[in-house]
């Protein structure tokens, strides 16, 4: 039954990435004006408190506005790469102030694409500690910002540890897509939080991502118990992850034109030293824009021409095809239970890529439920999976048992 599914998830893949891949740029606007990253402030210069630091040290802190039963602060962290490279992270922490006798439960967010540049870090908003808000819109941002569900949360007595990820903000190459180095400074934002007396965070944590954040959040999964044995993470949910890389169809997503696929070559190229010789002078061009703006803009630059931006199969090269295998979400098992919700119309991170870690996942053992949304597009599985995603963490974190989607052996 287990290959049945995995046969019948390689096919749905296939179908449904091959259709994604045939308008990369469906509904973007090549003509519209894009709003520029963030500036840069100080704050995010390099600290040297780094050298000594361990991982979750505060750095700097600083506090800004709140909503109504909130208070929250801007920190830069001590994190460390998916190869222990020291780095400065950077990020939020969002405390409710209703009243407790315990520590509180930590909620770490890991927000969707934003972009490659340190100005496309949602921390850098000017009003960063608030509800969820889709880019562009009356604010004019240039990426999404906030964190979903925050006024159920702040209810709950939840602390939010929101990440800005390694490169966005902190200085450095963002490791775009890097599983390990993005969970790491997730939980390392979780530790961060608990430094802060006025949080007061306890050691139970849950981990909620949404695209390549659901990435980052299944691989948070993954490495706790080795990397973080001072977290109680109990459990991790993931909304429409990049949890499958290294696809049946990767050639044809790195030579089709979608923008993502420069921010994937710049971060892999930085955090695993891989040529970059699968590219066209065009593309080379459009890995540098990766670097000097927000998803939009390499959106914009891609629409102006169709020369192609990759001129050979990534898969050629082995040690680009071992970087994207190696970030496949699922070929280790999480050490909490796990729920993606995913929507069958997602034309960004297609079902199939859930269909395929399913298959991983259950293999290795990881408890998962999958909830498929019928109809559900990337974007509208977020207020979607409100209640649900709201009852499953409250659950586990009283420790009740978790349903599986796993299929049967035999």
């Amino acid at each position: 039954m287990m290959l049945r599914h995995l046969l019948t998830g390689v096919t749905g893949a296939v179908i449904a990435w091959s259709s994604a891949l045939a308008q990369p740029l469906q509904g973007f606007d090549a003509g519209a004006n894009v709003p520029p990253a963030f500036a840069v402030t100080s704050f995010y210069d390099a600290s040297p408190k780094l050298a000594r630091a361990k991982p979750g040290d505060i750095l700097k802190a600083e506090p800004v506005a709140a909503p109504s039963g909130a208070r929250a602060w801007r920190v830069m962290y001590a994190s460390r790469t998916w190869d222990d490279q020291p780095v400065a992270a950077t990020g939020l922490i969002i405390a409710s102030t209703a009243k407790t006798t315990r520590p509180r439960p930590v909620l770490v967010w890991a927000h969707g694409t934003t972009g490659g540049a340190r100005g496309c870090a949602p921390s850098l908003a000017p009003d960063p500690a608030r509800s969820f808000l889709e880019r562009g819109g009356a604010a004019g941002y240039p990426i999404d910002i906030g964190t979903p569900y925050l006024t159920d949360l702040m209810a709950r007595g939840y602390v939010v540890a929101a990440p800005d990820y390694q490169g966005l903000g902190g200085p450095g190459v963002h490791q775009f897509l890097v599983g390990d180095t993005a969970a790491r400074g997730g939980l390392d934002a979780a530790r961060a939080a608990r430094h802060l007396r006025g949080a007061k965070a306890g050691a139970d944590v849950v981990v909620l991502g949404w695209s390549q954040g659901g990435q980052a959040a299944l691989a948070a999964g993954e490495v706790a118990s080795a990397y973080a044995p001072d977290l109680r993470v109990r459990g991790v949910a993931a909304l429409a992850p990049s949890a499958t890389i290294m696809s049946p169809v990767v050639n044809q997503l790195f030579r089709s034109g979608t923008p993502h696929v420069y921010e994937i070559i710049r971060g892999y190229a930085s955090a695993y030293g891989l040529s970059t010789d699968l590219l066209s002078q065009r593309g080379r061009d459009l890995v540098e824009v990766a670097g000097q703006g927000c998803i939009l803009e390499v959106f914009k630059e891609v629409g102006r021409s169709k020369e192609p931006g990759v001129i050979a199969d990534v898969t050629n090269d082995p040690a680009w095809t071992t970087a994207l295998e190696r970030n496949n979400s699922g070929l280790r098992v999480s050490a909490a239970p796990v729920l993606v919700v995913h929507g069958s119309a997602d034309g960004i991170v297609p079902f199939g890529s859930t269909d395929l870690y399913q298959a991983r996942a259950c293999a290795v053992g990881t408890k998962l439920q999958i909830d498929r949304i019928e109809g559900g597009d990337h974007r509208s599985i977020i207020p979607s999976a409100r209640e649900g995603i709201l009852h499953w963490m409250e659950m586990r974190l009283r420790g009740e048992p978790a349903k599986t989607s796993c299929p049967s052996a035999g």
